[in-house]
C-alpha cells in the first residue's frame, strides 16, 4: 500500500473553497475544480518517490492488479470534484465509439495534447457520482411533451423549428433532432440572446421560476446556445450521500456542488456548449442517446459494515464506510481508498497509513485484506469482479 499525491485541476468552473476546506487548506482565491486519483497516462497520481501509478501498474501488473483485471491496466479512476459554476454540456463515448474515435484522430495526425482533440484514449467513460454536498445537474432528455411545454412557454417564434421537431410523431429520435436544431442554428448567439431576454422578462414579472437555471447559465455563458439546449434536459438535485450513475451517451452538465466522481480510466469528453474548450457538435450529436430518461440513482446495499454501490459496468464499484472501525476489506484486486471527510487509518499485513481528508491510498492486489477505521466518510473504489464479497 502507498499514499498517492494527486494532480489538481484548476478549471475556471471550480470552487475556490470546497476542496480546500475538505483538505484543511487555506483557500488561495484560485478555483480547485478536480483532484485526480488514478493511473490515467495524461496525468497520473504518483507515489512518495514520484513514480506514476500508471508506471507502477505497468511494471508489475500481477502484483498490483491481480489475475482478475482485464487489459493489465487500472480500469478505474476517481476525482474529487467541486463546481461553483456549470460544467460543459457533454457526452462520453462507449468503448466501441472511443476506439473508433481514437483511431480516427490518430490517423488524422491530431496530437495527444492538441486542444482540438476529442478522443484522448481508447476507453469508454461511464461515471458515478457520490454527492458530498447538495449537487445539481442536468442529465438526460426530458420527455418530448415536457420539453415542448418548456420551449413553447417562452412564446418565441425563433424556437418554432425546435418545437416542430419535438412534435414530429414519426421521428424515432425527436430529442436528438431538437438538440440538433438548437446547436446547428444558423444564428446561435441571436437564439441564445432571445431566450435569455425572454427568461429575464419572466423572472422580473415573478412568473416562471422553472427557467431559473437558464438565467443562471446565461450569467456564466452569455450568448452560448447551450443555454437553450438546457431546456431539453432534466434537472436533478442530489442530497449529500446520494449516488447517481451517468452512462455513456447521456448528455449532461453538472451545475454546482461537490462529490466523489468515479469512472473508467478515460478523459474522453465530447462537448457542445457552455465551455471555452473545444466543442465537437457533430460528434456529440452522433453519440448522444436520444431516449428520454434520467440517470439512475443507485441504492446502496449493505456489505459488511459498509454500503456498496454497483453500477451496471465491469470497471468499477464503490464501497463506503461511515464513522466505523475495524471492517476488513477483501484483498482481491486493486483498490483506491479515499477519505471524503474525517481522519482514517488503513492497516494491513504490510503496514499502516493514516489518511487525512481528501487524501487517498492505493492498495495493490498483493496487499491482501486490510482493516479500515474512520471518524467520517471513507470510500473504497474497486473492481467488482475481483472483490466479489464487496458486491
Amino acid at each position: 500500500m502507498f499514499r498517492l499525491t494527486n494532480p489538481v485541476k484548476r478549471y475556471a468552473w471550480g470552487s475556490t473553497t470546497a476542496l480546500p476546506a475538505l483538505l484543511g487548506a487555506e483557500p488561495d482565491g484560485r478555483p480547485v475544480a478536480e483532484i485526480w486519483m488514478g493511473a490515467h497516462p495524461v496525468d497520473p497520481s504518483v507515489n512518495e518517490d514520484g513514480t506514476g501509478l500508471d508506471r507502477l501498474v505497468a511494471d508489475d501488473p500481477a502484483a498490483t492488479l491481480g489475475p482478475g483485471v482485464r487489459g493489465q491496466r487500472l480500469p478505474f479512476m476517481a476525482k474529487l470534484l467541486a463546481a461553483a459554476a456549470p460544467l460543459s454540456l457533454q457526452v462520453h463515448p462507449t468503448a466501441e465509439q472511443a476506439e473508433a474515435g481514437f483511431r480516427r484522430e490518430e490517423a488524422a495526425g491530431v496530437g495527444p495534447d492538441d486542444p482540438g482533440r476529442s478522443y484522448r484514449d481508447r476507453s469508454a467513460k461511464p461515471e458515478l457520482l457520490l454527492a458530498l454536498e447538495e449537487t445539481e445537474l442536468l442529465a438526460g432528455f426530458r420527455p418530448p411533451a415536457e420539453a415542448d411545454r418548456m420551449l413553447s412557454g417562452l412564446g418565441l417564434d425563433v424556437l418554432a423549428p425546435v418545437v416542430a421537431r419535438l412534435r414530429a410523431a414519426d421521428a424515432q429520435d425527436v430529442s436528438r433532432a431538437a438538440l440538433e436544431a438548437i446547436l446547428l442554428d444558423p444564428a446561435p448567439r441571436e437564439l441564445a440572446d432571445a431566450v435569455t431576454r425572454r427568461v429575464r422578462e419572466l423572472e422580473r414579472g415573478g412568473r416562471r421560476t422553472e427557467y431559473a437555471t437558464v438565467a443562471r447559465l446565461a450569467e456564466h455563458h452569455p450568448g452560448d446556445v447551450g443555454i437553450v439546449a438546457a431546456l431539453l434536459l432534466n434537472q436533478l438535485r442530489l442530497a449529500p450521500g446520494e449516488v447517481v450513475y451517468v452512462p455513456p451517451g447521456m448528455v449532461h452538465s453538472y451545475l454546482r456542488g461537490a462529490g466523489l466522481e468515479i469512472m473508467a480510466t478515460s478523459d474522453n469528453v465530447l462537448r457542445a456548449g457552455l465551455t471555452a474548450k473545444h466543442v465537437d457538435v457533430a460528434e456529440l450529436l452522433r453519440l448522444v442517446d436520444p431516449a428520454p430518461g434520467v440517470p439512475d440513482r443507485l441504492e446502496g446495499v449493505v456489505a459488511g459494515a459498509g454500503t456498496v454501490y454497483r453500477p451496471p459496468v465491469r470497471d468499477f464499484a464503490l464501497w463506503t464506510l461511515r464513522a466505523s472501525a475495524g471492517p476488513a476489506v477483501p484483498g482481491a484486486g486493486p483498490r483506491i481508498v479515499v477519505s471524503c471527510g474525517g481522519r482514517a487509518t488503513v492497516s494491513g499485513e504490510h503496514g499502516s497509513l493514516d489518511v487525512d481528508p481528501g487524501e487517498c491510498v492505493f492498495l495493490t492486489h498483493a496487499d491482501g485484506p486490510v482493516e479500515l477505521t474512520t471518524d467520517g466518510l471513507l470510500a473504497v473504489v474497486h473492481c467488482p469482479e475481483t472483490a466479489p464479497s464487496l458486491v
